[in-house]
């Protein structure tokens, strides 16, 4: 039996006005973020999200008594005034808690050497000096070309805003700001650092399991991201991950606004060359002047837009897709500290971590293990002697590709067998890294691309959409693939918001929520955005 984690209203039980001032399209970190900037500032806005649950990547679920968290594992700059908390405390009021994951926050084995990730810069740089005394110079090197990158996020996020003066702005700042290195590969930056491949593996490793990706093609300022925001630890929503969109839904509805959840959108309706609202999946027409899709580019331009803008499936046809995955979610008898399940994630790989996505490794990458039930405070009260985790691992796009076009629930045997397969080696790395979850496994289901294709809509399952490598960022003296994806599009009208508009994860999915609600804005109602925001920083709201 599956009891769902129910955010947000059920179609069938809620009743959509013919018009709003906004409709968002997508429940995600995302296009929550939109909507309750735009709700903040007066607007009646409606989210329509396909799932019947609200949340996207950030929602939890339930089946035979067990809950799983499916996408937010931990997040960084969630001390006072750090960036993300500001954010947090401004789209919730404070109602949404943090919980610190201590220290370490992150914990990689690879090839059997335990490397621990440190809270501060001053501790993670001495860990690794002391570990490779040789490697001092490069070292330090490394964490001062980190503090480099620190605004070429905030640069690349301000270049992808319209307007004249903004884009200036935004060339002047990456020409002062962002150095060359920051665009480079990340692998290249490190080894022209550090001589120790060890060293090397140790330093790039988190950003090719947490990015999905090979760090011969992600950007240095990624891996420079990563560490920032780590800075000061990690943090995991009181009360589980369902937690965020839940906070998220009073700012809505205190402005007059729903999430509608089970009610997917068919398509956008325009007026010319200007979006005028929504049809949904049974028929019901929506108007707003102003929409908004969470549900990436490629669902966007290719399935809900009736004729994309021009150039836009051209443009879209050139960029790879990110790497997709399987996940194992596990339940386990016994209370997390009995089975010595940590707060913090581990990582594990063979030593390599690029050989399986440049396509010279295995049919799977390395592991991610994350245990939810340590990471809650709230956990023990409400889950007494049961514990859950989640154990993923990325696989190259054509594992599933046999199977594409079956139905949910109504797959061939094979794809069962292959599922079989996983599970059975997911489990082993489990009882491996974790030997007192020997014989304790009392549940367990396997999520792969064809189950994150079903409920995103993004093709291939990929976890981060498009992908966000260097082709897509450009090298600083030509343009990249992803330059042209903005929050505000060629439709007058329409927004995007989310992962696709700058960057992956749950901190990517925040600014691109932004983005999207600053383009969607007037004015004065954007002066009224960023004055909320600075107020927040400036004075944090008491802990409830």
């Amino acid at each position: 039996m599956t009891r769902g984690v129910l955010v947000g209203r059920p179609l069938a039980r809620g009743r959509v006005a013919d018009a709003y001032d906004a409709v968002v399209i997508g429940s995600g970190a995302g296009g929550l973020t939109t909507a309750v900037c735009l709700a903040r500032q007066g607007r009646r806005v409606a989210v329509f999200e396909q799932h019947y649950t609200a949340g996207g990547y950030t929602h939890a679920y339930r089946r035979h008594g067990w809950e799983w968290d499916v996408g937010i594992h931990y997040v960084g700059q969630l001390a006072q005034r750090e960036p993300v908390r500001v954010v947090s405390d401004y789209l919730t009021g404070g109602a949404l808690q943090w919980a610190s994951l201590g220290d370490p926050y992150d914990e990689y084995r690879l090839a059997g050497e335990v490397h621990r990730a440190p809270v501060g810069f001053t501790a993670y740089r001495a860990g690794l000096i002391a570990r490779f005394p040789n490697e001092r110079a490069g070292i330090e090197a490394l964490f001062r070309l980190v503090g480099r990158c620190r605004a070429t996020l905030p640069v690349l996020a301000l270049g992808r805003l319209s307007g004249p003066v903004v884009r200036r702005l935004a060339r002047l700042l990456r020409a002062a700001a962002v150095p060359a290195e920051a665009l480079r590969p990340a692998r290249e930056v490190v080894a022209g650092l550090v001589r120790d491949e060890r060293l090397r593996q140790a330093v790039l490793t988190p950003s090719a399991l947490l990015l999905a990706d090979s760090t011969t093609k992600l950007p240095f300022f990624l891996l420079a991201v990563l560490f920032e925001h780590f800075r000061t630890g990690a943090w995991y929503p009181v009360g589980g991950s369902a937690a965020i969109a839940r906070a998220m839904l009073a700012p809505i509805r205190t402005a007059g606004g729903e999430v509608f959840v089970r009610a997917p959108v068919a398509r956008i309706e325009l007026d010319g060359a200007r979006a005028t609202g929504v049809t949904l999946a049974d028929g019901t027409r929506v108007r707003a002047p102003v929409v908004v899709s969470a549900a990436g580019a490629h669902h966007t331009y290719r399935t809900l837009l009736p004729r994309p803008p021009v150039g836009g499936t051209d443009r879209l046809e050139g960029m790879r897709r990110g790497f997709p995955f399987v996940i194992l979610f596990v339940g386990l008898d016994g209370d997390p500290e009995e089975l010595g399940l940590p707060r913090h994630n581990l990582m594990v790989t063979d030593g390599d971590c690029d050989a399986f996505f440049d396509g010279t490794g295995g049919r799977t990458s390395g592991h991610f293990l994350s245990f939810s039930c340590a990471k809650d405070p709230t956990w023990t009260a409400r889950h007494p002697g049961r514990s859950t985790g989640e154990i993923l691992t990325y696989v190259h796009p054509d594992l599933f590709k046999p199977f594409h076009g079956s139905r949910w629930r109504h797959r061939d045997p094979a794809y069962l067998a292959l599922k079989a397969e996983l599970t059975a080696q997911l489990l082993d790395q489990l009882h491996r890294q974790l030997p007192r979850t020997k014989g304790r496994v009392a549940y367990h289901e396997l999520g792969t691309p064809l189950t994150a294709e079903h409920f995103t809509g993004w093709p291939g399952g990929s976890l981060y959409g498009l992908a966000k490598d260097t082709a897509a960022f450009g090298d600083g003296r030509h343009p990249g693939l992803a330059d042209w994806l903005r929050p505000r599009t060629g439709v007058k009208g329409l927004y995007l918001s989310g992962q696709d508009c700058l960057a992956g994860g749950f901190l990517g999915a925040l600014t691109g929520g932004l983005l999207a609600a600053h383009e969607a804005l007037d004015p004065v109602s954007r002066t009224r955005l960023w004055t909320g925001l600075l107020k927040h920083g400036i004075r944090p709201p008491k802990p409830q």
